[in-house]
């Protein structure tokens, strides 16, 4: 190869290659546009948009980091005597609008986990795939229930009826246990101690104390279980979503709030005498399994303030209302 041809080679081979960087630095520049505005038009996940709910249902008294693709809905409740079983209207009432609330979350967050406080797996409650057919159109189609309608079939006293399981009779929730068996009955034996002996001062106050501290017990035990289930739920093809309804007693919130707000389960035992209390403390689960948490309730109870106030609520809805109206929020992971 002659010295000029050796030269035009070399020319041609540099022009190539400036020709290919130049081309590189134009792809790179259009891909990093094109992220931009991917990321421009689609931002980080939003908060996920509780603002449609119904008032006449209930509101939301609580959030924990929204923003979550995770979520646990928990729903106050009122109870049925728990030990005569019956019914009286306002629990009735507010029975009426959980079923709607939950309801709301089945159709708008497409809930398919539900997780009922006492609830105890038995043959005529399975929660096989077999209760899964034909889910996704069945989502929409039971006929809507007006409230007074509700109400009525719930205030039945003749048969047992609540508002998780007419969900589950209209919807293909998946039903799990989130109750530890021995607390529980440990909770209900101490109840009716309590009733026998609310005639002995010193007796009443030492089984109250013992029973307060099984139902907080209680409380954290269904609360730390929860992330587990509904992972397994997901893992096994159960459910398209880590998403779940959690009903639970009124009088239970103040305390899980309490666990969400420090990030932490923390439970001091009863035993007297100074210098002898243990404390028992533990990270909470949901925070470390990236779960965000929206607490619910009827309007019965959310309009109820002598009721609120008993249960250490007066002053946690009053906040939510307040940064509501302003538009802002003081939850977590904002």
């Amino acid at each position: 190869m002659s010295a000029l041809s050796k030269e035009s080679f070399s020319v041609v081979r540099h022009s190539l290659a400036a020709a290919v960087n130049a081309h590189k630095k134009r792809l790179f520049g259009a891909v990093s546009l094109a992220c931009f505005l991917f990321l421009s038009f689609f931002p980080a996940r939003a908060e996920t948009d509780l603002s449609t709910l119904p008032a006449e249902f209930g509101e939301v008294i609580y959030r924990w980091y929204p923003r979550s693709s995770n979520q646990l809905f928990i729903i106050g409740m009122a109870h049925r005597d728990s030990l005569t079983g019956l019914s009286i209207p306002r629990v009735s009432r507010a029975q009426a609008q959980v079923y709607k609330l939950g309801q709301w979350l089945v159709q708008r967050e497409r809930c398919e986990l539900l997780l009922p406080e006492g609830f105890f797996a038995t043959p005529a409650t399975r929660t096989g795939k077999e209760m899964r057919t034909a889910a996704d159109e069945k989502l929409s189609c039971p006929a809507s229930i007006d409230l007074k309608t509700l109400e009525e079939k719930l205030s039945d006293n003749r048969s047992f009826v609540n508002a998780e399981l007419l969900l589950k009779k209209n919807y293909p929730l998946r039903l799990r246990q989130v109750e530890d068996v021995k607390i529980h009955r440990a909770v209900g034996e101490f109840i009716r101690k309590l009733v026998n002996c609310r005639n002995d001062h010193s007796e009443y106050l030492r089984v109250k104390s013992q029973l307060d501290y099984l139902e907080e017990k209680r409380t954290a035990a269904m609360l730390q279980r929860i992330p587990e289930i509904i992972q397994a739920e997901f893992q096994q093809g159960n459910i398209k979503a880590r998403k779940a309804i959690f009903t639970i007693g009124l009088s239970h919130l103040p305390r899980i709030i309490r666990y969400l707000e420090e990030n932490k389960v923390s439970i001091t035992s009863p035993i007297p005498g100074p210098g002898k209390q243990e404390v028992y403390t533990a990270d909470l689960n949901l925070k470390k399994e990236n779960f965000g948490v929206a607490v619910l309730l009827p309007q019965a109870l959310a309009g109820d303030q002598k009721t609120l106030k008993i249960n250490g609520l007066d002053e946690t809805i009053a906040r939510h209302r307040r940064l509501s109206s302003a538009g802002s929020s003081s939850s977590p992971g904002n």
